[in-house]
């Protein structure tokens, strides 16, 4: 389910909506009549315009029609607007090479005819062509002046449009404060321009960003007001987004979900059976159908099927998902429902299908995301780097080595021994400056690569306990389930699913940590409770088993130190302590003590291992050791952190009594 919640922010309506939305079967009624060609182009375009993401096909039927009136009556100067009808259906078929085409060719003509009203659409369409292909930066820009021209020729619709899809993007990029900032500013719009439909799109996007947050209150609200105004306008194609979209907020209760599917698929049905909604929303309901049938217990007596009918009904909703999303060439919803398929056969046994649906699903997923062209393009990205600055030691180089050449030249080519020597110091002085600058380039190239191996040494030894205690769990469960009860299989689960989010809480806090540490990778000192560092390794380790753990500290004690620097060191010596104590027989303890005296604050590990010589922390004291690909470098990490955060490092082991390990820092 957390999937699904996910997907549809991506999806979501970007583009341009027509205003008269209400009045399209008058539109198609008035052409039924004997009128002339100027009103039939006229009302074929506000057609177009309806048509143009509510219905693909019925958008291309109507801009060829326009487009035949075009040629027949030499009415060129028209077609830059009848063009966007296909730029958009080219867009909805994924044929992006197509639609940028059609766009700069309508783009061509309409700034020829000096057209901003319909130049900020196709701004506005070059954006959501970026948009699509993850070009945000480009795709801003072309958002930007969208809104530029549609404010000056009071094209408010594009105007809003273009907000809310930069509120989106900035959405994707996770800045809150933008994404909020933008969608104000197209209810803003929205309200200036009296238009019921702008409002309810606006509420309805503002809506999928407050469930995206998990804010549900906040959502519904939105949602509420959304549904209110689309049924105000009678504007059946937003009840129906709305629908699918609202469908996925309370997870709690699926048949208020699935009912608002079926609703919205009347519609979807009735509209646009083919609509990349739609294909949404038949997803949407496959997977209802999977929850229902893993809760059946729950929702049995609600429910006009049996248990095995739930997983055929799933199995035909994939189908017809993926089925369309073919159709109209959208891989990456294909790819969603082999995932969804995969988890079917799961749930029926079969592992033929299992294997086969999963394989699929990867096949599609690289065909779209291709890793390796990610790789790829970050090492290009890194080479150029490197090769910049190999340029610019090249070019020192060459200056120095010119600056030589011009010396001598100046020596042979100068009679007066005074300006040789002028020209001399010059030269020299050139020299020095220039040869500062090399080393100092130099010197920033190693810092930044020796920051680079630390930095990912730490991700490297952070990240393996919880990971290592995930897996030993995972392998129990599945090496030796007959001799677990019932109650041991729930306690083991609990543990895994404890040990997941323990891991998921460290990868963020890493991140973010290296969010804050890319450009200098450095402490930051503040007051830090010992709670907080002790909470910390009794949650990371709660996956650990025959070995108990202790800690005592005083009330409220504080120390002066960076709280993920200090983390990483004691999660890396909490780990250590367990290492040594798997292979021990009999009562396994980990003691962990934080006390003070007058002027020094201590942090203490201890473990009843069987003790080691002091040559084995000899990796604590020495910055001269080797380290070893899978040894010695959780002990280096732990001297380079503590030496930052300015804490001394003792080390008390004794033959069959084990070790204990002192940190020490100054009071605050």
């Amino acid at each position: 389910m957390i999937a699904r919640c996910l997907l549809f922010i991506v999806f979501l309506p970007l583009s341009l909506w027509s205003q008269e939305f209400s009045k399209l079967e008058n539109f198609k009624s008035e052409l039924k009549k004997n009128i002339s060609e100027e009103k039939r182009f006229a009302l074929q375009q506000n057609l177009i315009d309806i048509y143009r993401i509510y219905n693909p096909d019925s958008c291309l039927f109507y801009t060829q029609k326009n487009l035949a009136l075009i040629k027949r009556d030499g009415w060129n100067s028209r077609k830059g607007k009848t063009l966007l009808g296909l730029a958009s259906y080219y867009t909805e078929k994924n044929s992006t090479a197509l639609a940028y085409r059609y766009n700069k060719e309508s783009s061509a003509i309409n700034l020829k005819n000096k057209d901003e009203y319909v130049l900020a659409d196709n701004y506005y369409m070059f954006g959501r062509l970026a948009h699509q292909k993850g070009e945000h930066a480009e795709a801003v820009r072309n958002y930007l002046k969208a809104v530029d021209l549609g404010t000056k020729s009071k094209n408010l619709w594009i105007v809003n449009a273009a907000y809310r899809s930069l509120a989106f993007l900035y959405l994707d990029e996770s800045n809150k404060e933008k994404a909020y900032e933008n969608i104000s500013k197209a209810l803003k719009v929205a309200g200036a321009s009296h238009s019921q439909e702008a409002l309810g799109f606006c509420h309805g996007v503002l809506a999928e960003m407050e469930r995206s947050l998990s804010k549900p209150k906040e959502a519904q609200v939105h949602f509420t007001k959304a549904y209110e105004y689309f049924r105000k306008t009678e504007n059946e194609f937003g009840q129906a987004w709305l629908l699918t979209n609202w469908s996925l907020l309370d997870v709690d209760h699926l048949t208020k979900g699935y009912e608002m599917q079926q609703q919205a698929q009347k519609i979807w049905d009735k509209i646009s059976p083919s609509h990349y909604m739609s294909v949404a929303n038949h997803y949407n309901m496959a997977f209802s159908y999977l929850e229902f049938y893993k809760q059946y217990g729950k929702y049995k007596s609600l429910l006009p099927w049996n248990k095995s009918q739930l997983l055929q009904k799933a199995e035909k909703e994939f189908a017809i998902s993926k089925k369309i999303a073919a159709g109209n060439n959208n891989k990456q919803w294909v790819m969603f429902n082999y995932a969804g398929l995969s988890e079917l056969s799961r749930l029926k046994g079969d592992l033929d299908g299992f294997a086969k649906n999963f394989q699929e699903y990867y096949n599609t997923r690289d065909s779209i995301y291709s890793q390796s062209r990610k790789n790829e393009m970050a090492k290009l990205e890194s080479q150029k780097v490197v090769e910049q600055k190999n340029k610019e030691i090249a070019l020192n180089k060459l200056i120095i080595k010119n600056k030589e050449r011009e010396k001598l030249y100046y020596l042979f080519g100068l009679l007066a021994f005074l300006i040789i020597g002028i020209l001399m110091f010059f030269l020299y002085r050139q020299s020095k400056r220039n040869s500062d600058r090399l080393e100092k380039l130099n010197a920033e190239l190693d810092k930044a690569n020796k920051t680079k191996m630390q930095f990912f040494g730490i991700l490297n030894h952070d990240l393996r306990s919880p990971v290592a205690g995930l897996i030993h769990f995972l392998h129990l469960q599945k090496e030796a389930p007959d001799m677990m009860d019932e109650e041991t299989k729930k306690r083991l689960e609990n543990k895994v699913i404890k040990a997941s989010e323990n891991l998921l809480q460290q990868m963020e806090d890493l991140l973010l940590w290296s969010k804050g540490q890319m450009n200098n990778f450095a402490p930051e000192m503040k007051e830090v409770p010992v709670n907080d560092i002790f909470r910390d390794i009794e949650g990371n380790f709660s996956w650990v088993e025959n070995i108990r753990f202790q800690f005592e500290f005083p009330e409220n004690m504080m120390l002066l130190t960076d709280k993920e620097y200090l983390k990483t060191i004691t999660r890396n010596l909490t780990n250590n302590a367990v290492k040594v104590l798997e292979q021990k027989e009999g009562e396994k303890t980990i003691f962990w003590n934080a006390y003070s005296d007058k002027n020094r604050n201590y942090l203490s590990i201890t473990d009843n291992g069987e003790g080691a010589s002091i040559e084995k922390f000899r990796a604590l004291f020495d910055d001269s050791v080797t380290i070893g690909t899978k040894k010695g470098l959780g002990l280096h990490l732990i001297r380079d952190l503590s030496k930052a955060i300015r804490m001394d490092i003792e080390v008390k082991t004794e033959k069959d009594k084990g070790s204990t390990i002192i940190l020490s820092s100054k009071k605050v």
